[in-house]
Formats: structure tokens, sequence, C-alpha cells
């Protein structure tokens, strides 16, 4: 559909328009909430409103009207068929909801997203985002919530011929929405459409005509109460068809009409199957000069054919024609249509249709006497026909490929979190120096002896935080960088009071202008660096300088980068000093090969490529000598809020 502006295709009813209105957040609250409903029951008018919406949104525009903007505008375009455009305003949809830890309203729009994927067959896509919806779901959430996901899913398992699977999904779903009252949103209404859908697919692909037309025909009454335009055409398509394989023409017909009357302007290819089989019910019932017109009205959609598909379906129609030329016992018409269905359906993607082509012309000719001609397009309907088993089996092993592959990548991925897991807990039992901890449980106990009681009291309180801190963050898969900040400084402040005596001086330095509640990096996983630094670095001076900058890069969102840098004695003398302790060596190399390995996992879980995550130099070697110290640039992978 062609979008327009509101002043050709859509008024504003009257207590919306802008000039009655002095608060421009009302009218545009108002606005949005018609959007939400039109984008249900009236594709002009939706794209109309979104039109003037987008003439007058600002990044300062209330967070629910940007949020109903981009969820709307994500669902029109994903039945315009523009589905990346879709996945750009769901993107901004699902920032918005992040921000505002709507747990359930995520659900949702994930499920939304795995519906675009699927309508673009990415399969994994489809996937990951249901695996996400999950994740927000929760345990008290709704059950018509829960259906959304679970309809999506169904049709996941369609795809794949899981038919158990996709059957107790679309089963489980339309348990959940049996119950929907005047009260339910138009969505929900629109979800248990497609639960009907899916069904009457999968009763279709299972030859059980009668409950395959059951659920097609239980579609209508639900639009047609509610007015639910989206997929309309196709859903009077679908019961039509299902009809017409029961040889109900009558109740066929009806439905095929209704797809021309609701079918919406741009929807072409619907009109064009409605008009094609109402053209064969014309044939059925003896009158040619109906399906004649019809077939032309079918073929006049495809004035040019562009797509593979385009071309199979005028062959179709130029078949349909020289059968009916056949049938009104005009041999000469019939073939010149054969003949034209037969070269047109070369350029079309279906050798099934063309072999029916040929074996038409085949048996044309045998009729007229040419067995010459008639054995020659029986030698291409056999070549066709072989060629056709051959890409089925192709088709059918890449399928099997595919649902392989799928299995494989979620089970190696379950895998990965498993060993994530175990790595923290490792990690957790290597992190701490024991050297740290006896030292500054030391120096409290110095303070207690000196009796500096109130000094002790306030250093054991904040040690106990910090390893509370360190039990506590240990349960997590992520903290926020706020938190990891926090975490350091307590663990900084220990080192610098009881260690280094006010001789360590550390320094934090955080992206400026960012919240960084909103930056989830995982746990523990800068700590260890830090304390490298301080034993190996800075406590063999008995001083030193410590900073720790955190750096969002420009060219990649999913990146944090995070420098570590001393004036110790620098990485090589350290490596020397290290060697010659060898219980401390183990500790260090233990705790530095747990986290080295935990990092790479992380950035292999986030589709991260590349091995370099950890870079250390030493700053003599950077300076030629002049200063010293140790660098090092840990590349942290930001993960998705869940």
């Amino acid at each position: 559909m062609e979008q327009t502006t509101g002043n050709t295709m859509y008024s504003s009813p009257p207590d919306i328009k802008k000039g009655n209105e002095k608060d421009e957040h009302t009218l545009l609250r108002r606005l949005s909430v018609n959007l939400e409903r039109w984008v249900f029951t009236d594709f002009e008018q939706a794209t109309a409103a979104l039109n003037e919406l987008s003439g007058l949104l600002t990044p300062l525009s209330p967070f629910d009207i940007r949020l109903s903007y981009h969820r709307s505008a994500a669902f029109i375009e994903n039945q315009w068929h523009r589905y990346d455009q879709s996945l750009i305003h769901a993107r901004l949809a699902i920032g918005i909801l992040e921000s505002l830890a709507d747990n359930w309203a995520l659900a949702e729009t994930w499920a939304d997203v795995a519906a675009t994927y699927l309508n673009q067959r990415d399969w994994p896509a489809a996937e990951d985002a249901l695996a996400r919806a999950h994740k927000y779901l929760g345990e008290d959430c709704p059950d018509t919530l829960k259906a959304h996901v679970t309809c999506r899913e169904g049709f996941l398992h369609l795809h794949f011929g899981n038919v158990l699977q996709a059957l107790d999904n679309l089963m489980e779903a339309e348990k959940a929405l049996m119950g929907l009252d005047e009260k339910a949103s138009l969505k929900d209404f629109y979800i248990r459409t497609l639960v009907f859908s899916g069904l009457g697919e999968l009763y279709e692909q299972l030859g059980e005509k009668e409950k395959s037309l059951e659920a097609y025909k239980s579609v209508l009454p639900i639009v047609e109460k509610h007015g639910l335009r989206p997929r309309l055409g196709w859903h009077y398509l679908n019961a039509g068809r299902a009809a017409l394989a029961r040889n109900d023409s009558d109740q066929a017909q009806a439905h095929f009409e209704k797809v021309l009357k609701f079918a919406a302007s741009n929807e072409a290819e619907v009109k064009t199957h409605a008009l094609s089989n109402l053209g064969i019910i014309a044939m059925m019932t003896g009158n040619a000069v109906r399906a004649f017109n019809l077939f032309g009205q079918a073929a006049a959609h495809y004035d040019p054919p562009v797509k593979p598909s385009d071309f199979t379906n005028l062959s179709k129609i130029e078949n349909w024609r020289a059968g009916l030329y056949h049938e009104l016992e005009n041999q000469e018409q019939a073939e010149i249509h054969f003949q034209n269905a037969w070269e047109i359906g070369q350029k079309g993607n279906d050798l099934y249709h063309l072999g029916q082509v040929g074996q038409n012309l085949a048996s044309l000719h045998a009729e007229k006497g040419d067995f010459q001609k008639a054995f020659e397009w029986q030698s291409k309907v056999t070549d066709l026909n072989q060629q056709h088993f051959r890409k089925l089996r192709d088709h059918e092993r890449q399928e099997i490929e595919a649902r392989y592959q799928l299995e494989r990548s979620r089970q190696e991925a379950q895998m990965a979190k498993l060993r994530v897991a175990g790595l923290q807990l490792r990690a957790l039992r290597a992190q701490m120096n024991p050297h740290f901890m006896f030292n500054s449980l030391n120096a409290i106990q110095g303070l207690v002896t000196s009796g500096r009681n109130a000094d002790a009291e306030s250093y054991l309180a904040k040690f106990a935080k910090m390893m509370r801190h360190t039990l506590e963050y240990s349960e997590l898969e992520e903290v926020t960088l706020e938190q990891e900040i926090e975490f350091l400084k307590q663990y900084l402040d220990i080192n610098r009071k009881l260690r280094f005596r006010d001789k360590l001086n550390p320094k934090i330095i955080f992206p400026k202008n960012q919240d960084l509640d909103d930056l989830l990096i995982p746990t523990m996983i800068v700590q260890p660096f830090v304390e490298n630094a301080i034993e190996h670095g800075i406590r063999p001076k008995q001083a030193g300088n410590l900073t720790i900058s955190f750096e969002l890069l420009e060219d990649d969102e999913r990146l944090l980068k995070c420098v570590i840098e001393d004036d110790g004695v620098g990485f090589n003398k350290g490596r020397e000093k290290q060697a010659a302790q060898m219980s401390f060596q183990k500790h260090r190399s233990r705790g530095m090969e747990i986290t080295t390995e935990r990092l790479n996992l992380l950035h292999e879980l986030q589709g991260n490529e590349g091995e370099n995550f950890i870079q250390i130099a030493d700053i003599s070697d950077l300076t030629n000598g002049k200063n010293t110290g140790t660098r090092v640039i840990v590349m942290l992978p930001l993960l998705d809020q869940e």
C-alpha cells in the first residue's frame, strides 16, 4: 500500500484534530491510541496516522507515544512485507521497553520480531527471538500473552515438519485464547485467528480436509465480528480453497468473492489467487465466458511478471485457459495457450507445474495423431519429473540439515551456558588472592590491637560488604557497569588504606553521558586484572598509580573497552618475580586462565568474532624505556538486558 499523507487519506475525528487541542501531548496520545486500533481494523487510517505521527514525534515526546508509534509501525511494515523496516521499528520499541523494564511488553514485542523473522524464513533468528520472549514472560504472566509466544513457536515447528510439536503449541495457544471476552485486546483476537490458520495448514498437510476446513472457517467469525484486517484476504482464500477441496463450489465461491471485496489494493497476489479459483469454478459449472473473463483479470495482475512465482502463476492461468479451449474443442487455441504456458513457466520455479503443462501438450498432440511430437513432449515430461523429484529430495535434505543445525546450535548454546556457569563458580574460588584477604584481615587486626577500634570497625564493615558482593555477584550472569565500578571502588579502597597506607592512587574513568545502569557486563571479569596489576606491578614498589577506564566503542556497540594501566615495575619484570613465587604463580595462572576462558566463551555466545579480546603490553616497550608499568586492554561483551 502506498503511504499517503493525512490530507489525502486520513481525516482525524473532530476530537483529535490539532486545531482543537491545546496540549500537543494529548493530541499525540489520542492519535496513538487510535493507531493501536487501526493497525488491526483499518490499514488506510493506520498508514495515514503513522505518517502524521512521524512528522510530529521528537526524541522528547513521551515514552508511551513513541512506543505506540514504533510498535504499530513494526506491525504494519510486517503486513506489507517490508521486513527490514519492521525490524528497525521493533528494535526501537525494544529499546524504549528496556528503559522502562516492562518485561511483559518486551516478551510480546520479541514474539512480534519472531513473526517477522518467520516471514523472512530466517529460522535461527526466529528461534532466538522466541527464546528472548520466553525469558521475559515470567511465571505469573497472563495466559493470553504466553499464547502469543506459543503460537509463533507452533508456526516455527510447522515449517520444520515437527507436526506433533506444532500441534501441541497451537492447541495450547488456542486453549489459552478460548475464553476471550469483550475486554480482550484486538491483538489477542488477531493471534487467535493465526492459531486457527496454523491448525488449518497443519491439517491440510496431514490430508484431513474436514478438520482443515473447520479450522479455516473458525477464523471468519472472529475477523468479521471484530473487523480485523490483517491477513483478511488470505483467511477467506484459505477457507475457499478448503471448501473447493471438498467439492463445495458454492461455499468456495462465496469465500473467494469476499477475498475480492476485502483484500487491500496492494494485495495483488491474494486477489489473483481468488480470481483464478473463481475461474476454475466457472469452468466446472460450464460458464466459459465468465471463466475467460476471470482468467483475464487474474493475468492482468502479473503485467509484467517480476518474481519467479509471478511467471509460475501466469503460466498456470495460461494452462487453465488452454484447458478451457480444449473443452470447447478449439484445439488450435488450446495449443497456443499450452505453448504460452510452457514458455512462461520456464522462467518460474515450479517444475511439477511445468511437467503438467508438458503432459497436456503431449496428450494434445496424441489426440491430433502427431505421435512424434507427443513422444518428444512425453520425454520432456519424464525429464522434468526426474528433476522435480531430485529437487524435492534436495529440499528435504536441506530442511533436515537446517533442523539438525538448529538443534545442534541450541544444544551447543546450552552447553556453552553450562560451561559459563561452571567457570563462574571456579572463578569465584580462584578470584581473590589469599594474600590479599590475609593481609587485609591482618591489617584490621592491627588496627584493633593499636586501639583504633573505629577505623577497624569501619574497614571490617567495608571488607564484609565487599565479600558479600563477591558472593552475590557469583550467582549472577551479569551486573551493571555501575555495580562493577562500585565493587571496584570497595576493593581499591581496602587496598589503598589497609595494604598501601594511602600510597596507592587509584582512578576510575567511565563513559560520559551514559547511564551506567543501562550497560550490562559479565560478572567477575575486571577484578582479576586489577588484582594482577596491584600484585605484580605496584606491590613490589609499595606505591603507585592505577587507572581503570571504560570506553564505549563507536564502531561496535556490542563491546565495552576496559583499560587497566599501572606505573609499577612493568609486565616483563613482574613476570620474572612471579616465576620465583611458585605458590602464587599457581594461583595467578589458574585465576587468569579461568577468566580468559570465560571471556572468550561469553564473546562466542554473543556472536562476537575474533580471539584477541585481551591485550597486555609493557609500558617500557611502548615508551622506549622512559616509563614503567603495564597496560591491559580487555574487550568486554555488552550483554542484553533480559
